[in-house]
């Protein structure tokens, strides 16, 4: 798993690239986590657009990440999940859970 983080008008994108599953979850969890922390950011948004695997360690971690933003009144969201990736979310019926945006230009 990669990660990479980039600044969209108020909110911290972190673009994901790989699997995000039982191997990768944690670390991803503990980079996020500490730049959330560090930088005391407002809006998280996960890139999903290059993530090609998502197992229940993946959900786990994006029901973490969004319970920590919300609990500060933060936001929280993905960005282009790929169809495999929607498919789990819908499979898991975490869909309508999290805010989805389909592009950038949704992004506020």
């Amino acid at each position: 798993m990669e990660l990479k983080v980039r600044n969209l008008n108020k909110s911290k994108v972190f673009q994901l690239v790989g699997s995000l599953d039982i191997y990768t979850a944690s670390k991803v969890k503990k980079e996020i986590t500490q730049i959330i922390d560090d930088e005391e950011v407002e809006s998280v948004i996960l890139d999903m657009a290059n993530v090609n695997h998502m197992d229940s360690s993946g959900i786990a971690l994006l029901a973490n990440i969004q319970k920590k933003m919300k609990s500060g009144g933060n936001k929280f969201g993905l960005l282009s999940p790929t169809n495999d990736i929607m498919a789990v979310l819908k499979l898991s019926s975490l869909d309508s859970f999290f805010t989805i945006y389909n592009s950038e230009a949704q992004v506020k």
